[in-house]
């Protein structure tokens, strides 16, 4: 296992713009084929293979049950393997590349389409958990971690995350941009077209981890404990007993994880009932393109002062502060009752500022609580820590999934009127209207309470732990330079 014996790796190169680069190429790697399955599995699962769409719901529910495994052992494993040349997370990446490309493609090949359900569904669970379960997990937690080891400055961590964030961003906007307008023919999804276009994806995904590998450099290194070590921890009950003891006592890391979990709820939420939102509320469907694009602009606009902000106020302060505004701007926004489109696609400018902020910021804070585990603990444990955050995102995107559904149903929507081309009644109206804006904005709330009151790492406390292990490191490393009986 990793320990806190952790120093600058010798002879290595500045951390630079190549390294930002290089991460966000990562992220555009991974939504080459998570965002894919997001935007496109289910239309495929349904429209082309037949399946019901219930089952296909029922997967993706079991996927995460299953993750909360696959993904902790990940980390696990990430932790207690010894590290290559190349580092202890970078070489997943070059490992993982291809089979999660290949894993991909294959979810969207129509080879069964006109065999029993039984196989359809068959072969639709098991290339689904061999993709997600195993390959997706297999390079996204040894990528997510990896951003610990690249530097120990607070300010480059940050510009990590938000460079991160551009990259998932981009990915969003090339496939969102793209694909519908190519696999779509008379407004039907072509088994023919979809399979070529994951292909593409899968292509451009094994490109993307390419680049990653090359331009990013792993410059932290962790020395394993000897056996010895190792040994005398087990006789006195202090190595497995005492990882799980501070984990589980990890103050910032549950806190993120419930502010997360919740956040993603309320995000998905209002990005689940926005289809209906335009084509039911605003009678506008052609609008939902000018809004996507809308919403996606103040990534790019934070992008260019998350940094220099987050250093000067607080990576939690600043959360805290995006999640109150949008709040509010739901609040009132659904107060107003607004029926103009236009003018909803201007404000929906201003809901997406807390979001989007929460989303460049977040990946940093991460790093923060990794930080914090190795003070508390003397260990590192960067995969496991990020394993469990990773599958608490998992959990908060498949909850909002069947909530979605859920909540369309509960306020009167009614599919066969909407087939036939009718128009949903008043109150149904009212209802998607306070789904996309009431209930996520006092979810919202709750995400803004929890890093207040719950969340203790302040930018003050930040800097405090970051000074600390380097003191740490730094002693440590002369120590091991000191004659013998110093």
């Amino acid at each position: 296992m990793a320990n806190s014996n952790s120093t600058p790796a010798t002879k290595k190169r500045p951390f630079g713009l190549r390294d930002k680069i290089g991460y966000m190429f990562g992220d555009f790697g991974n939504d080459f084929t998570f965002l894919l399955q997001m935007m496109f599995f289910m239309v495929f699962y349904t429209d082309v293979m037949g399946i019901n769409p219930a089952h296909v719901g029922t997967l993706f529910l079991v996927a995460r049950i299953v993750d909360a495994f696959t993904d902790v052992g990940m980390g696990r494993l990430l932790d207690l393997l010894k590290p290559s040349k190349k580092g202890r997370f970078r070489p997943w990446i070059l490992r993982m590349c291809i089979p999660v490309a290949l894993a991909s493609t294959m979810m969207y090949m129509p080879f069964v389409v006109d065999s029993s359900y039984a196989v359809r569904v068959t072969y639709m669970v098991v290339t689904y958990f061999i993709w997600g379960s195993i390959f997706y997990t297999s390079i996204n937690i040894p990528y997510g971690s990896m951003a610990a080891v690249i530097s120990t400055d607070p300010k480059h961590r940050t510009s990590l995350s938000v460079f991160r964030s551009v990259g998932g961003q981009l990915a969003f906007l090339t496939i969102s941009a793209v694909l519908p307008r190519v696999i779509f023919v008379n407004n039907k999804m072509d088994a023919t077209r979809m399979a070529g276009a994951a292909i593409v994806c899968g292509i451009c995904a094994v490109a993307c981890y390419l680049a990653c590998y090359s331009m990013v450099t792993e410059r932290i290194v962790f020395k394993r404990k000897t056996r010895e070590e190792i040994a005398a921890e087990k006789a006195k009950g202090g190595d497995t007993q005492g990882f799980l003891k501070t984990l589980l006592t990890n103050r910032p890391l549950w806190a993120l994880v419930l502010g997360a979990l919740l956040f993603l709820l309320a995000n998905f939420l209002m990005s689940g009932t926005l289809a209906y939102l335009w084509k039911d509320y605003f009678e506008d469907a052609g609008m939902m393109s000018t809004g996507q694009v809308v919403s996606i602009v103040p990534v790019f606009l934070l992008s260019l002062i998350a940094t220099p902000m987050a250093m000067k106020l607080g990576k939690k302060e600043i959360i805290v502060g995006a999640m109150f505004f949008t709040s509010i701007i739901c609040f009132v926004t659904w107060m107003l009752g607004i029926k103009s489109a236009v003018v909803f696609v201007v404000i929906l400018f201003f809901i997406q500022l807390g979001p989007n902020t929460f989303n460049i910021l977040i990946w940093a804070v991460l790093t923060d609580v990794l930080d914090y585990q190795e003070l508390k603990s003397g260990e590192r444990d960067d995969g496991t820590v990020y394993a469990i955050y990773s599958w608490a995102r998992k959990l908060g995107q498949a909850l909002a999934g069947w909530l979605v559904g859920f909540a369309i149903s509960t306020v009167g929507y009614d599919a066969e009127v909407a087939k036939a081309g009718g128009h949903q009644s008043p109150e149904t109206l009212q209802g998607i209207y306070t789904l996309y804006l009431l209930v996520p904005a006092a979810i919202i709330v709750v995400v803004g309470l929890i890093f207040l009151f719950i969340y203790p790492l302040s930018r003050k406390q930040v800097m405090a732990n970051t000074e600390e292990l380097s003191r740490r490191r730094e002693a440590k490393k002369a120590a091991q330079g000191a004659p013998d009986g110093d």
